[in-house]
């Protein structure tokens, strides 16, 4: 199972890391970079990863978006779905153009985002993007797998005529190799702790991987591991949170106010967990083994020094993140069954540990192990299912 760098702001930082052979590929932002700087990258960079083309808000121009080729706006000012009744054959080739001329290892066909999917949501993204697209790559004879990308509400996943919906509309596609997932995420938690929601998940990957579907996970946090016992192709890992869960916001132009600055924190491949730095502070002073509870890297001896300045915007934290979380995926057993005996057992050991980290040091539910009875739960349920 590959893992990819889900890029955004500071994407240098997983450039860099990618550079030093930590993860397996990168996926570009094109609100984040420019499209002729993205040209301009040397081609090792992005011959292994691939291009999320970003239309979900077809006519706002965040970011750089706007200095991308298929960028609707470019085709047409003031652009707008009717647009596309006439359009959808020049949008489609100005993407797969794009693409093939960074030559990335998968061509991405992009999907729009609704609040609320109007009922002709399918029809329209068949017509609109993927046979244009699927056409285009035929006529030019290009000689690249093609993924679908598409975004998953939560209601797609507990409403059974809605998921059998999406599920039908996806194998009904012939000309696609896979799928790029990106399950939206509207929870609170810094964990997701939802039964249902995470059962309805491997569920729902399980039937697109029986349909021989190569299948590609985005915006993927810690349970990243949970989503690995299906089997997928890849899943990824990003620096800022709106990097590890897909939110639409990332996407809008909003009014520019005063944000509440997220604390540090430091992932522990050992606890599942991302721990804020106050909790490390406070385990150094009452607990003398606290460095055992974290992960070596080359970044932690800095992080790790009494007067190191933890702050969300440092890089180290996060360099140590995709070092430590591509080993952990790396590490994973390759036969499903015992992937899955793999990570119950790390869960069963990181339970443990915050057994034995909290006769010392309270932590709050989000740098606690809080979600991890649930996540067992989960692949407990999961593994019954497979078993029959």
């Amino acid at each position: 199972m590959r893992v990819y760098h889900q890029t955004g702001f500071r994407d240098k930082w997983n450039i860099e890391s990618f550079q030093k052979g930590i993860g397996d590929g990168i996926i570009f932002s094109p609100i984040n970079i420019d499209a002729d700087k993205l040209l301009a990258l040397e081609p090792k960079l992005k011959q292994t990863g691939f291009l999320d083309p970003q239309l979900y808000l077809l006519n706002e121009a965040k970011g750089t978006l706007d200095t991308y080729p298929y960028f609707p706006g470019n085709i047409k000012p003031d652009f707008s779905t009717p647009d596309l009744d006439y359009s959808h054959i020049q949008l489609a080739e100005l993407c797969v153009d794009y693409q093939v001329k960074n030559d990335f290892q998968y061509l991405l066909i992009p999907t729009r985002y609704y609040a609320d999917n109007p009922s002709s949501f399918f029809i329209q993204s068949t017509d609109y993007f993927v046979t244009p697209f699927c056409d285009t790559v035929k006529e030019k004879g290009i000689d690249k797998s093609i993924l679908l990308s598409v975004i998953v509400k939560e209601i797609m996943l507990s409403d059974e005529e809605k998921r059998n919906e999406v599920l039908n509309w996806i194998t009904g596609h012939q000309d696609i190799n896979g799928v790029y997932l990106i399950f939206e995420n509207n929870f609170s938690t810094k964990q997701v702790k939802d039964f249902e929601y995470l059962l309805n998940v491997l569920r729902f990957i399980k039937v697109l991987k029986d349909n021989q579907l190569e299948i590609h996970i985005g915006y993927t946090n810690t349970e990243a591991l949970i989503f690995s016992i299906t089997m997928p192709a890849s899943v990824t890992m990003g620096s800022y949170e709106n990097l590890r869960s897909f939110g639409i916001k990332r996407f809008q132009e909003l009014e520019n106010g005063r944000m509440r600055a997220p604390r540090a924190r430091l992932y522990s491949s050992k606890l599942l967990q991302w721990v804020d730095y106050q909790y490390i502070e406070a385990m150094r002073e009452l607990m003398p083994s606290y460095e055992e509870y974290f992960d070596d890297s080359e970044y932690r001896p800095l992080m790790f020094e009494p007067e190191y300045n933890w702050h969300f915007q440092k890089p180290e934290p996060y360099k140590h993140y995709f070092h430590v979380f591509n080993n952990q995926i790396k590490s994973l057993p390759r036969r499903q069954s015992e992937r899955i005996d793999f990570i119950k057992t790390t869960i069963l050991n990181a339970i443990e540990l915050y057994r034995n980290i909290e006769k010392n040091v309270l932590l709050d539910d989000d740098s606690n192990g809080s979600h991890l009875p649930t996540w067992f739960n989960v692949i407990n349920a999961f593994q019954k299912e497979l078993n029959g």
